[in-house]
């Protein structure tokens, strides 16, 4: 209820805010003869807010997002192959060799469905050393290209 009354109050007070601006632009429109149309609809209070708001907003955006993809992506995929390596070598020790695809690790368990994709929504490149001994988990990084500097990779 108080955030109601708040919020009313301040629209009210945006208004007449605007009013004010109408009418001092009006009368300096009158005083020199110069119309001013910028000045009077773009520059008054509620307009400056809004567009005040919207490049906030619009920051805010850019900047949750690029931290999200050089940060918080880059450590969910580590965890990521991390549990997938775990899993593997307890495949290894229970039936003595590693699985040939990502799928038959993954199996029918829905909490490991995601397994499939890193954070980038790619696919793991999965691979079983030529002996059959070890194995390689790689996510192409954050650039999606596999073989450069910013691929995650198990082990």
């Amino acid at each position: 209820m108080i955030e109601l009354i708040l919020s009313t109050l301040a629209e009210f007070g945006l208004i007449r805010e605007d009013y004010k601006h109408q009418k001092r632009i009006t009368k300096k429109e009158k005083e020199d003869g110069i119309k001013r149309p910028i000045q009077k609809y773009f520059m008054q209070p509620s307009a400056l807010m809004f567009i005040s708001v919207l490049v906030i907003g619009s920051l805010s955006a850019i900047l949750f997002f690029t931290y999200q993809r050089k940060s918080v992506f880059p450590k969910k995929t580590k965890n990521e192959i991390s549990e997938m390596s775990d899993r593997m070598e307890n495949w290894n020790k229970n039936l003595g060799k590693y699985p040939t695809e990502l799928n038959e690790l993954i199996g029918n368990s829905p909490l490991r469905q995601g397994w499939k994709k890193d954070a980038w929504n790619r696919e793991y490149e999965f691979k079983i050393t030529e002996n059959g001994q070890g194995f390689l988990i790689t996510s192409a990084g954050s650039d999606g290209k596999f073989g450069t500097e910013d691929d995650i990779k198990s082990n």
